[in-house]
């Protein structure tokens, strides 16, 4: 009798070891950045950068809106991080319509953010698609 249990212990632990993966549980994973600082800013887009170490196949997004549009524009502090995620392959995508509350335009941006028109929107056609939410 130790002989099945031990067999069938066995079984289910090679198993799961055999079926187990380190891949994304979804295509992706989408941030959503609209602290009232910079340091909920720098929480999401680190969040993001550690995540992306180890779901190494997922695309990663962080959209930013409401207020925090601000620290996007290509004389932030914040430009340096946002260039570091950037360069990791994580998209970075700003509101439109935060944009426009804020009395900032596409030009105010800095290098190779992506601007939707509602990013509300966009974090949810994205969980539509199967995609991760993830408020930090």
């Amino acid at each position: 009798m130790k002989k099945v249990i031990f067999a069938l212990l066995l079984f289910f632990g090679l198993s799961n070891a055999l079926f187990a993966h380190d891949g994304p549980v979804s295509e992706g994973v989408v941030v959503q950045a609209n602290g009232n600082d910079a340091a909920d800013f720098k929480r999401a887009l680190i969040l993001a950068s550690n995540m992306h170490e180890v779901l190494t196949k997922a695309k990663f997004e962080i959209v930013v809106y409401g207020p925090s549009v601000k620290l996007l524009t290509a004389f932030s502090n914040e430009v340096p991080l946002i260039q570091k995620v950037q360069s990791e392959g994580i998209k970075v995508i700003a509101c439109g319509r935060s944009l426009k509350s804020e009395h900032l335009k596409d030009s105010d941006l800095a290098p190779n953010i992506t601007v939707v028109p509602f990013g509300a929107v966009h974090i949810v056609n994205r969980q539509k698609q199967g995609w991760q939410y993830i408020k930090p």
